[in-house]
């Protein structure tokens, strides 16, 4: 079932070849519902002044982003249109998912972390003191981090805590791409989580939603 709170945006097209753009809105600008149809379909209520004015019963495609970077597209119809209000059924049994060159949106980051372990061939290798690493960009299925003078190495597996503003949570990243430049000097770490809980991925999903809506905004 569709969740306004898992939805970054979406936008209203026509349903023929050119798929001109109607409308587009933030999870903060629509509601959603179940619909009276009968059917597993969901009530699509938008609000606001100057809103398009559309046929009623015309089709047209809802295009729902997920703040997991997933694009869904659903056939669906109007029902109500006014300059105020803009209502739309949404046939959720039909959806179809667009194909994406990522399964998660990246974005930029500038969080710090802690490496409190390394674990490497299965033997854990011991530190003096916890390193303090730099995350530059993140998604929910993983980070790229910085830091210097470390001895990483691919399949390495780090214990992490993520020092997010509001909360820190702890982690397992194993780096899966050990970047470097022009000069074979290394530049960064590519990691993919392997221990994601539901709390950890909510909190990774807000980050990432509110660095989306900032650029939505831009």
């Amino acid at each position: 079932m569709l969740s306004r709170e898992r939805i970054l945006k979406l936008e209203i097209l026509t349903p023929d070849e050119t798929h001109t753009k109607i409308l587009s809105a933030t999870n903060k600008q629509f509601s959603l519902q179940n619909s009276s149809t009968g059917r597993a379909d969901m009530l699509l209520i938008i609000k606001g002044r100057g809103l398009p004015e559309i046929d009623t019963e015309n089709d047209v495609d809802v295009i729902v982003h997920m703040k997991s970077g997933e694009r869904i597209r659903y056939p669906s119809y109007v029902t109500v249109s006014t300059g105020y209000q803009l209502n739309v059924v949404m046939k959720t049994d039909k959806p179809h998912m667009m194909q994406e060159r990522r399964r998660y949106y990246k974005v930029e980051a500038d969080i710090n972390c802690i490496i409190n372990s390394i674990e490497r061939n299965g033997s854990k290798i011991a530190l003096e003191t916890p390193a303090v690493a730099q995350i530059k960009d993140l998604n929910i299925g993983g980070i790229f981090l910085c830091i210097c003078g470390a001895d990483l190495q691919k399949s390495d597996l780090l214990m992490l805590t993520i020092l997010f503003e509001t909360k820190n949570v702890d982690i397992a990243a194993e780096i899966i791409r050990v970047q470097t430049n022009a000069a074979g000097d290394v530049t960064g770490y590519g990691c993919r989580f392997t221990n994601l809980t539901p709390t950890a991925e909510e909190t990774f999903a807000k980050y990432v939603f509110r660095v989306q809506l900032d650029n939505f905004k831009d």
